[in-house]
């Protein structure tokens, strides 16, 4: 007999037991629909410790007084719960969490650092909490205000990628790091070893993502260096906002060239008649003989600083809009999701592959409601990019 058969344990998940919904259980009824995790598996039925968001943030934060209820049930009664319900038990856990942390210790003493560097004005109108409190969203603003600058700058699809790659980096070889600090390690060596261990980490983090066990070291390397290769593409290539703002090639035709001197303009031929009148002369006298023989012609013609240039301006050629790639980072997500969905579906509790149609139909009643809605953009942003 199996020591897992439904693969609830920490040792058939990485050392994490998944978060489990309780089901069908007609003796007690109102533990329907709580959480808990598997501890142990023996005689048929696993050892479940029932949880709640309280007690599962008193005993992250190492508190032992708290302890929660046991209890043994049968495969049948347990089902992985989705991924909404973990959402909404961790931000739960995270209240509770916080709650604890805002009465510990440690933050009145940080509360009090704060309020010490404030005016006395400002320190008597608050708490330590209060203090911490606003020292968070300061520092939340300033968080954004920088997204909002750098996404402006340099653009939000390479801000997301970047910060999705560092904390993938850090994820993968955290525990490398935190294990050769404690031990004395010097630095190469736990570069090393973090190196070594990058792909086995990675390949528990993709099972943990998608449920599937079959991967391969060599697949698991291949999509490595495929995330690394297309996270590079996009870290690199120019933004429209960068293209936008490159200088334009100048245009050669639309240089000057030397003015030759001015020739006959009004203000001149009026100054020549003014001063032949003024020393007794003709009318005319001091005219060109090219005035005189077609004034018209001579004072229309332009003037030598307009012949000076050349207006045959041909102006550059219009920005061509860069064309987005059909397959961007929201129609990977929505593959990825549709995946997740039709595992689902198919695959029954304990790994095995189920095609009957009753089971998928049963699988899709059970199902709810936004997980639909989600699954049916997924697919209109997939359908959308193949025909595009």
């Amino acid at each position: 007999m199996s020591v897992d058969p439904s693969h609830f344990l920490a040792t058939s998940n990485g050392g994490k037991p998944p978060l489990l919904k309780l089901q069908n259980i007609s003796a007690r009824p109102e533990l329907n629909g709580q959480l808990g995790q598997a501890v142990s598996y023996a005689a048929g039925r696993y050892v479940v410790a029932v949880l709640t968001a309280e007690i599962a943030a008193t005993m992250a934060g190492e508190n032992n007084a708290v302890e929660p209820s046991y209890l043994k049930l049968k495969p049948e009664s347990l089902v992985e719960a989705t991924n909404f319900e973990q959402l909404k038990f961790g931000a739960a856990v995270a209240f509770h969490h916080a709650r604890h942390y805002m009465n510990s210790p440690a933050l009145q003493q940080r509360g009090s650092y704060i309020m010490s560097l404030l005016p006395p004005p400002i320190q008597a109108k608050l708490t330590p909490e209060k203090a911490v409190l606003g020292a968070a969203i300061v520092v939340l603003l300033n968080i954004m205000l920088v997204f909002k600058l750098l996404s402006g700058w340099i653009g939000f699809t390479k801000i997301f990628v970047f910060i999705s790659l560092i904390m993938l980096v850090s994820t993968i070889t955290s525990p490398d790091w935190m294990d050769g600090v404690k031990a004395g390690k010097p630095l190469r060596l736990i570069a090393k070893s973090a190196a070594i261990n990058a792909p086995t980490r990675f390949k528990q983090i993709l099972i943990q993502l998608t449920g599937y066990r079959n991967i391969s070291d060599r697949m698991v390397l291949g999509l490595m260096v495929a995330m690394l290769l297309w996270s590079g593409k996009i870290l690199l290539t120019p933004s429209a906002r960068q293209l936008r703002l490159q200088p334009p090639t100048p245009n050669t035709s639309m240089q000057p060239r030397a003015p030759r001197l001015p020739q006959y303009d009004l203000e001149n031929i009026y100054k020549m008649g003014w001063d032949d009148a003024k020393g007794g002369k003709d009318f005319g006298t001091s005219l060109p003989d090219d005035i005189k023989a077609d004034p018209a012609e001579a004072i229309n013609k332009p003037s030598a600083y307009e012949e000076s240039f050349d207006w045959a301006y041909d102006p550059p050629p219009p920005l061509q809009k860069q064309k987005s790639s059909s397959f961007g980072m929201g129609t990977i997500l929505s593959i990825f999701t549709l995946y997740r969905f039709g595992k689902d579906l198919i695959v029954t509790p304990d790994g095995q592959l189920m095609l009957d149609p009753a089971y998928i139909m049963m699988r899709l009643r059970t199902i709810e409601p936004w997980r639909l809605g989600l699954m049916g953009m997924s697919l209109y942003r997939v359908v959308n990019a193949f025909i595009r």
